[in-house]
Parts: structure tokens; C-alpha cells; sequence
């Protein structure tokens, strides 16, 4: 069974259309009100666009505010990276990425609900040491999304990663902060076309491929334009898989290789619609496909809690694999008016993952031990089947107004959103014969978990210049969330003849989220500014532990039933910064330092040896206080070299450790001390048709504590990534060679959470303890890229 068991409540309540939002922007536009500004700024991000502002500045715009500005001139911690960034130094995954922004971290294996069994549903990203599971949230767009998706870059202009609580215009699981995928859009004017290709190998691994191609065509000039890309991705197996020809026979080992091979497919459309001169329409769709030929996973023995090596000892031959597949559709309506505009989203996002996980010595070691009632079956081959399917339909309506339209150097935003989201996760019964042959049923389990959430909530923030260049931001927020989850019957060797019967749960909460910013802008686009902003994450509740849990959770001084509740928590954070351009508009810095105050923690408590499942209570306090620095540009006028420098530092402490094993006033589990990263990329002419390019960049981020399911805590090692790019360009195109990972480092990215019970390993004294399987680092990478534009 499964270490962990979270069900959050939900109800189900009617859907908020649209209809009635798009029939005012119809009629608005029929009244022949100004045209638009969003034209100018989308065909400002086209290609001859970005080319034009890259050659006279570091100009980034992200849209952090639900407005597209100057990166350097909103008052908030922002690291981004544009679709130039991304192709120079050839980032192409998560990890390419997330490595390389400060006070960033990730982890696999720590998510808190059933979806978060095996490899593809675990992965928990934490910002400003806000660890923790719904505490960083993901956007495609204005579309949340779980925290475990990443699309491919192929059709991306930019990510933007924000810090610091945004639940004002962002809502729930944005207390840390959010990543956010801004997908291209296609322009009114140009023609555009690229495709790539790329081939090399991994050591110890095989052929890896990545083909994609992207086009934006003006269908209607001025009025219809059109942009699709479509990729492939083969990252091939580098792990072992060995296991006996003739189990319990281990004379004889068979070996099946390629273990942890990725394919990936994946697409995207957009068709953007000039209605009138003031209203414009986007259909957009990208989806995504990933087969994974086994976990890219290796055993971490304790206590060092790092890879020894990349080949699997297994006791029977059971091929793991992992099929993900999601898909987004959005329609967007942008009408803009004489000092005002509107925007009406409406999406719908649908994902469903199924994994078959080895449990094999997990699960026998428990049928044998005295405590299972079960005994000896003969170790057959045992397997898991994990399916999770979520669906989202969103829907956001926002007003914006400029300064001046209601008040004098009144500006702001409000809006409207809605979200409906059906969760279930499934385990189907596996049949293990030998179960039944010992009187037990004859499988593990047969489960099913839906749940229902509704999430509605209006928004706002208002920027008042009080005098020249002094801003004063408030922000609020006012949420309605509802939970329900539908009455279950779980069976399996756990469970009582007949099942145990769950009945149908349901809660509610409300609350209002609140944001001050004081900023004041300097010359060069540059600001300073201190904000206070309070960040949230619901609440929810979870399953009864088995009867056999009483005395564990009595222990704790707690009841089975008083724990299947628990509450929202939430934090204050205050931040002051700066960030401006010098040298000519050639380098932009951006300097921030925080403190956050978090209380009533949704803490994951672990239970003795007696029970080993875990729960989720609310206790204990933490400070967390740090800072960023950020510098990018061109540091030297006449030499073609841009660099991005970024560095992160985070002191976390508890300061009360609730239920969990760790002292007060110690350091806060996964959350680093120091991140840090520098990229560079250099270009200069060879002839008169070629030139040389060069990239590289080295990222840091240091060791963290990851609590151990067995009590305490164990380190995991710090991550330190090197890779590089050398290649010419000539006309349109460029040829590469390119290297990941060019110190073969071989990381623990995080234990998995398993869908069965976790092996042990034997000592030499004759104890034994436990042996956790982690997600791990590709290892060196080299190959041979070619791009051509036209």
C-alpha cells in the first residue's frame, strides 16, 4: 500500500460560462471604440522584433502583472527567460531550466496525494524555501496547471518565474511564488519558419534524438495568422535492469538495458483572429506525449543517500513504464477601448497518466514479515498499476484600466475566475494467484479516489501614483473554494471482507488574500520598492488510516478521526528591492531581499514503525529570510559577449516543529542555502558569411535536508551542472555541437514515492534498513545540433 493517503475534499457546483462576457466584447466592438495596443505588443515579440530590441537593449517583457511591461519595470522579484535565451544556451527540459534560476529547488518524490505515486506525478518544486506540496504553481498561459507538467520549449517565448507570495492575482498554491509558460503568438505581419534537429548519445546510454518545427503564417495579412510546431524527443535509456533467469537461482543474471528511455511527442496550434480593430480572438491548442521505458531511477543507499550505480538488482523481471498524456485548449478574446481593455479566458485541460511500478521486495518483505498475517508466498513478481486522470475547466475575465480613465494617476486591473477540476486516481486490482492460494484476497488493492474542487474568486490590485514617480499598489483577493469527494469502496488484502466503505466528504472555505507595494521609478525603466503580500494554500482532508495506526497516531496524541481534517496555512512576506539598466541600456540588474512568516504549517507527519503510513496536519512555525541577485547583458560595448548571472541565498528556520522529528530553531528540510548560476554566450564574425557562436553556463544549488521515513533526516547532495555549446553560423542557419552535463554527475533528484511498501537492504551486523529508489541525473550528453530559419 501506499505510504501516504490525501483525498481533498471538494463539491461539485454548476460551471461559469462565458457566454455572456464574449456577447459584451461583441458589443463592444461593434461600437467602433479605439483600436487595440495588444496588436503592437504581440507583433512586437515577433522575430524581427526580438531581433531589433536584443541589438539595443536587454529589454525582457513579461506579463507578471496580467500586462506586458518592461521586466525592469515591474516592483517584484522576476527571473525570465525569452525564446533567444532558451535556443542559445539549448534548453530543452526541466532541468535545463529549473537548475539554473536562484533560490529554486526541486524534488521528486514528495508530493502529499495518490497521483504523486511513482515518478511522473511526484515532482515538488520549491521557491524561497516554501517547501512543500501546492506551494509553487504552474501557468500555460492564464491557465493553471499541476506543478508536474512541462511542456516542451519548442513553441515558447518566454518562462517567467515569480517570487514571492501571488496569490492576489494568482490565487491559491502561488505562496512561494509561480512558474508561468508563455506560449508564442503569431504575428499579423511576417512569415516565419524554423526547424531543428539534433542527434548524439548519453554515456552508457544510446542514440538521442530531438526534431522539431515551427511556422507562423499570415493567412489574412493584418487580420488571420496562424502558428503551428510539432516535435519529437527520444532521450535514450541509460539505466540497467538485472534480475535472476531463474528466481530464487541468482547464479544466472539477465540484463535489459535502455532502462529510463523518454519519447516524447508534442504539438502546438494557435490561429489568431483580428475581429475588428479593437477586438482580437486566439484558438490555441498544445498537447503533449511521454512514454517512459522504465523509471530513470537508481537506488540511493543510505547513508551517504546518493547513486552508486545505474544498474538495478530486481528479483523478477517486471518492466516499469510510465505513459503521460495531457492536452490544453484555450479560446481568448482581447478588446481594447479608449484607455481600457478586457480579456476573457476560457480553457480546458485534461491529463491522464498511467504507471505500472515494480513492487516485487517491497511488498514480500511485508507478506513475510510476523507482522502481515500473510507469510512466505513463494516471492512472485508483484506490480502496482497507478491511473490519474485530471480535468480543468477554467475561466478568467479581466478589465484593465490605464491611468487617468476613472481617477487621475488611478490605474489597475480587476477580474473574475473560476475553476472546476475533477481529480481521480485508480488503482485496478492486479491478480496475484499466490494471495489467494494463502486464503488472502488475491490482490492488493482495488481503488478508486474522485474528487471535485471548485474555485471562484474576484481580484484585484489598483496602482495610484500618490505623487511623480511614487506608486502605491493595494491588491486583494476574495476566494470561495469548495471540496467533495465521492464515496469510495477500497478492497484488497487491507481492507475488510467486503471492502471498507468511505462515505462522501464535502468543505468549504473562503478568505480574502491581501498585497501593498510601494515602488519608485528611477531613470532607465528602473524601480525600488518594498512590498508586504500574504500567500495561502487551501486545506483539505484525507482517508482514515488502517485500524492498525490507532496506537502510532495515539502516540502523537492525536485520534484517527480528528486527523482526516486539516486546515489552510499561510505566510506574510515583506521584500524590498531595486533593479534598473546601465551601461547604455546594455545591462540590467535586479536585487532583492525578504523575510517570509509562515504559520500553521501543513506539515506531512510520519508514523512509527507500527503504522509507516503518513499524514498531513497543520502545526509548527517558520522565518525564512534571503535574498536574489540578478545581472544579464552585454558588460563589454565592442566585445559580442552577453552574460546571465543569478544568485540566491535562503536562511530557513523552524522555528516550531509541530509533529515532525526535527528541533526548533533548526534549518528548514529542502531548502538550500545558496543557488547560483552564470551563462554565457559569445558570437563574432569569422568571414564576411560566418561566425563563430559559443555558449555555456554553470549552475550551483547546494545540499538539502529530505526527512527520512524512518526518523530524522538524511542530506541530499548538491547539484552542479555544467554544459556548453561551440558552433558557426552562416546565412540562416547554425550547426553546433553541444554538451549536457560535461562533469557526468550522478545525482539524487529524489526518492520515489512508491505505490507499494519500500525494500530494505541487509547490513553487515544482520540488520537491515531501508533502500530508497531516486529519480537521477542523465549523465553526460554530447551531440550535434543544426538549426535553420527562414
Amino acid at each position: 500500500m501506499m505510504g501516504h493517503i490525501r483525498e481533498q475534499e471538494s463539491f461539485r457546483s454548476r460551471q461559469l460560462g462565458t457566454i455572456s462576457h464574449l456577447a459584451i466584447l461583441l458589443a463592444l466592438s461593434s461600437a467602433g471604440i479605439a483600436p487595440a495596443s495588444a496588436q503592437e505588443t504581440a507583433d512586437a515579440r515577433s522575430p524581427a522584433g526580438n531581433k531589433a530590441r536584443s541589438e539595443s537593449s536587454v529589454e525582457i517583457i513579461v506579463s507578471a502583472r496580467r500586462r506586458d511591461e518592461s521586466l525592469t519595470e515591474v516592483p517584484a522579484s522576476i527571473t525570465a527567460y525569452n525564446s533567444d535565451f532558451l535556443q542559445k544556451q539549448n534548453i530543452q527540459s526541466f532541468t535545463d531550466y529549473a537548475t539554473k534560476i536562484p533560490n529554486l529547488t526541486f524534488q521528486y518524490g514528495q508530493g502529499t496525494d495518490f497521483s504523486s505515486v511513482g515518478f511522473v506525478g511526484g515532482r515538488q518544486t520549491t521557491v524561497r524555501g516554501v517547501a512543500g506540496a501546492n506551494t509553487t504553481a504552474y501557468y500555460i498561459n492564464d491557465t493553471p496547471v499541476p506543478a508536474s507538467i512541462s511542456p516542451q520549449v519548442l513553441n515558447l517565448d518566454r518562462i517567467e518565474v515569480l517570487k514571492g507570495p501571488q496569490g492576489t492575482l494568482f490565487g491559491a498554491s502561488s505562496m512561494g511564488g509561480n512558474l508561468r509558460f508563455i506560449t508564442r503568438q503569431p504575428s499579423f505581419t511576417e512569415n516565419s519558419y524554423a526547424v531543428q534537429v539534433q542527434g548524439g548519445g548519453t554515456k552508457d546510454g544510446g542514440f538521442d534524438f530531438d526534431g522539431n518545427a515551427r511556422a507562423d503564417i499570415v493567412l489574412v495579412p493584418d487580420r488571420v495568422s496562424l502558428n503551428i510546431a510539432g516535435g519529437y524527443l527520444r532521450e535514450s535509456g541509460f539505466l540497467v535492469r538485472s534480475f535472476p533467469a531463474n528466481y530464487p537461482d541468482t547464479s544466472k543474471l539477465l540484463r535489459r538495458g535502455g532502462q529510463g528511455r523518454n519519447d516524447a511527442y508534442s504539438a502546438s496550434a494557435t490561429l489568431r483572429v483580428k475581429l475588428t480593430d479593437s477586438l482580437e480572438a486566439s484558438l490555441s491548442g498544445i498537447g503533449q506525449i511521454s512514454n517512459l521505458h522504465g523509471f530513470p531511477a537508481a537506488y540511493v543507499p543510505l547513508p551517504a543517500y546518493k547513486p552508486v550505480s545505474y544498474t538495478l538488482n530486481r528479483d523478477r523481471d517486471v518492466q516499469e513504464y510510465s505513459k503521460d498524456r495531457w492536452g490544453l485548449a484555450s479560446l481568448v478574446l482581447r478588446y481594447s477601448g479608449e484607455g481600457f481593455s478586457i480579456v476573457s479566458s476560457t480553457s480546458y485541460f485534461a491529463r491522464r497518466t498511467r504507471e505500472l511500478e515494480d513492487v516485487t521486495e517491497g511488498n514480500n518483505e511485508y507478506f513475510e514479515s510476523s507482522d502481515s498475517g500473510i507469510g512466505d508466498i513463494g516471492h512472485p513478481a508483484l506490480w502496482s498499476l497507478n491511473i490519474s486522470k485530471d480535468k480543468r475547466f477554467t475561466s478568467e475575465n479581466r478589465l484593465s484600466f490605464d491611468e487617468g480613465t476613472l481617477l487621475p494617476n488611478l490605474s489597475g486591473i480587476v477580474g473574475v475566475f473560476h475553476q472546476h477540476r475533477d481529480n481521480n486516481f485508480i488503482q485496478p486490482p492486479v491478480l496475484v494467484p499466490e494471495l489467494g492460494e494463502a486464503g488472502q484476497t488475491p490482490y492488493v488493492a482495488d481503488q478508486a479516489f474522485p474528487a471535485h474542487d471548485n474555485n471562484t474568486a474576484i481580484f484585484g490590485e489598483l496602482y495610484y501614483e500618490a505623487v511623480p514617480k511614487l506608486t502605491l499598489t493595494v491588491g486583494l483577493r476574495k476566494y470561495w473554494i469548495g471540496q467533495k469527494n465521492d464515496e469510495t469502496l477500497s478492497k484488497g488484502i487491507f481492507s475488510a471482507p467486503g471492502g471498507d466503505f468511505t462515505p462522501a466528504r464535502s468543505s468549504k472555505q473562503t478568505g480574502i488574500v491581501p498585497k501593498f507595494v510601494l515602488s519608485y521609478a528611477l531613470p532607465n525603466e528602473g524601480t525600488v520598492y518594498v512590498s508586504a503580500a500574504k500567500g495561502f494554500r487551501i486545506g483539505g482532508s484525507q482517508g482514515r488510516l488502517p485500524d492498525f495506526c490507532e496506537g502510532a497516531v495515539e502516540r502523537l496524541g492525536l485520534t484517527r478521526d480528528g486527523i482526516q481534517q486539516f486546515k489552510s496555512d499561510s505566510l506574510w512576506s515583506y521584500e524590498v528591492g531595486a533593479k534598473g539598466q546601465f551601461a547604455d541600456r546594455r545591462i540590467s540588474v535586479s536585487a532583492a531581499a525578504f523575510q517570509i512568516d509562515w504559520s500553521d504549517i501543513q506539515q506531512q507527519v510520519m508514523t512509527d514503525s507500527t503504522c509507516t503510513f503518513s499524514f498531513i496536519a497543520n502545526a509548527g512555525k517558520a522565518r525564512i529570510r534571503g535574498g536574489e541577485l540578478e545581472i544579464s547583458g552585454r558588460p563589454i560595448a565592442d566585445v559580442p559577449l552577453t552574460i546571465q548571472l543569478g544568485l540566491g541565498y535562503t536562511d530557513g528556520v523552524l522555528k516550531d516543529p509541530g509533529l515532525t522529528q526535527q528541533l526548533p530553531n533548526t534549518r528548514l528540510a529542502q531548502t538550500p542555502k545558496w543557488t547560483g548560476s552564470i551563462s554565457g554566450n559569445y558570437e563574432a564574425p569569422l568571414t564576411d558569411s560566418l561566425s563563430l557562436t559559443a555558449s555555456a553556463d554553470y549552475s550551483y544549488t547546494g545540499p538539502v535536508k529530505v526527512a527520512n521515513s524512518a526518523g530524522g533526516f538524511l542530506t541530499r547532495q548538491p547539484f552542479n551542472m555544467v554544459n556548453a555549446t561551440l558552433g558557426v553560423r552562416f546565412g540562416n542557419s547554425q550547426l553546433l555541437i553541444y554538451g549536457k552535463n560535461l562533469l557526468d554527475k550522478r545525482l539524487n533528484m529524489g526518492d520515489l514515492y512508491t505505490a507499494g511498501f519500500e525494500p530494505s537492504e541487509m547490513l553487515p551486523d544482520g540488520s537491515s534498513q531501508r533502500l530508497p529508489r531516486a529519480a537521477v541525473s542523465r549523465p553526460r550528453q554530447i551531440g550535434v545540433q543544426y538549426r535553420v530559419n527562414f
